[in-house]
């Protein structure tokens, strides 16, 4: 079972994350029921997760996710003012994977029994890392209500997009290092990271930015030190 709920897992995390955009979440949100976007997603959340079971007769298992997944998503629009929501929103996905995989583990397809689930979990781990924890740390300072001061410089940014690049190599490089045992290397990385923002020079832009350093760490250490205990990599 944990096999194959880590697949679904996988499904989701691609379905959710990677294969949707911030503008198609924006007019889900804002349109619900009414939205075609959300009808896209609900086919790609339905492919995804019967793809990943290997298994055509899967397809009706996969629908009642993807149906679910339709109408939390839906849902969700009445509710986007709520803090917290992304997480809520998260939350009972997963939950709702995590019971279909359960109640379903009986009929479950044996044809993903040959894949070795350190694998599995090593290729989400490394999905985690990348866009969902830019997003995960993003809504981890809004609901905290985490603003940095802008003053009369309206650019918090030197480069486009340069901070997300950044914490997506830190995330991958963390989690390697955790995998490897070499836990100095990552203390090495936050230290050097900490001392150059901090040598900036505007306080309130680096503790704001520290910040999202220290949870972009935290996650990828999270995911790293789980992925060693569960497997005894």
């Amino acid at each position: 079972m944990i096999r194959f709920l880590l697949l679904q897992i996988t499904a989701h995390t691609i379905s959710d994350f990677y294969l949707q955009t911030n503008k198609s979440c924006a007019e889900k949100e804002q349109k619900g029921f009414k939205s075609p976007k959300l009808y896209i997603h609900f086919l790609i959340t339905f492919l995804c997760a019967w793809l990943l079971s290997f298994s055509f007769s899967f397809w009706w298992v996969a629908l009642i996710i993807a149906v679910s997944h339709l109408l939390i998503d839906a849902m969700k629009c009445y509710a986007s003012k709520c803090k917290g929501i992304f997480f809520i929103d998260q939350f009972i996905h997963l939950i709702v994977i995590v019971a279909v995989c359960y109640l379903w583990k009986s009929n479950l397809p044996d044809c993903v029994n040959g894949v070795d689930e350190k694998y599995i979990a090593l290729l989400l781990g490394l999905l985690v890392c990348l866009k969902p924890s830019n997003i995960i740390i993003k809504e981890i300072i809004k609901v905290a209500n985490i603003k940095v001061s802008k003053g009369n410089d309206d650019n918090t940014e030197d480069l486009p997009n340069a901070g997300k690049l950044i914490g997506i190599v830190e995330r991958l490089l963390s989690l390697v290092f955790v995998l490897l045992g070499q836990y100095e290397a990552v203390g090495f990385i936050i230290a050097a990271k900490s001392l150059l923002r901090f040598a900036e020079g505007d306080k309130a832009k680096s503790e704001y930015v520290l910040i999202g350093t220290l949870l972009s760490f935290s996650l990828a250490i999270f995911v790293g030190v789980a992925i060693k205990l569960y497997y005894g990599l």
